[in-house]
């Protein structure tokens, strides 16, 4: 008897033990590789992007590991304020940043959506100098980031908010939009 309920006692807690370790790895974050992202939809939004480049005669850009990490540090304070807005220039030096959010509940390839959405703004692009007064800066300048010349690198993740919100941000390095300055 006195063997039986010893062995139910070491049961019992070899059980709490193993609960009370699951419960722990639950808080544990695993390392988020791809930034919220699928590697379906990084590669579909780096191919928006690359397009685009190609159809103005730039080189591609390359998927920065590092400018996705700064990106989805931006994403996830833009979830947990809950709005979309830009990030001081001076706390991403050299890096030019586009932004997208959406209500959608189809968050399975929001960079692909966001890409599209910035190379749409060709429809509204007449070539000319960043703020020269022949386009209304605010609804191109996503596209002409996208295609700046000197920009070598992109990165992007992305962050859902307690509303359900899906935000974007991309990242690109080195920066473009320069006033003055042609994209290509």
């Amino acid at each position: 008897m006195r063997r039986s309920i010893y062995l139910i006692t070491i049961v019992f807690l070899t059980i709490v033990s193993v609960l009370n370790c699951s419960n722990e790895e639950e808080d544990f974050e695993a390392p988020d590789e791809l930034y919220g992202l699928t590697q379906e939809d990084i590669n579909e939004a780096l191919q928006i992007h690359n397009n685009a480049r190609k159809d103005v005669g730039v080189s591609n850009l390359n998927w920065s590991e590092e400018l996705s990490r700064d990106a989805s540090k931006w994403a996830k304070q833009m979830a947990k304020d809950d709005r979309m807005y830009h990030s001081e220039n001076d706390s991403r030096p050299g890096q030019g940043e586009n932004l997208f959010y959406t209500t959608a509940t189809d968050s399975l390839t929001p960079a692909r959506n966001a890409s599209r959405l910035w190379y749409n703004e060709i429809e509204l692009y007449t070539y000319s100098p960043i703020m020269s007064g022949q386009n209304n800066f605010s609804e191109i300048g996503h596209y002409t980031q996208m295609v700046w010349n000197s920009t070598t690198e992109v990165g992007m993740a992305m962050a859902v908010s307690s509303t359900g919100k899906t935000y974007v941000a991309a990242r690109y390095s080195p920066a473009g939009n320069f006033i003055g300055e042609y994209p290509y």
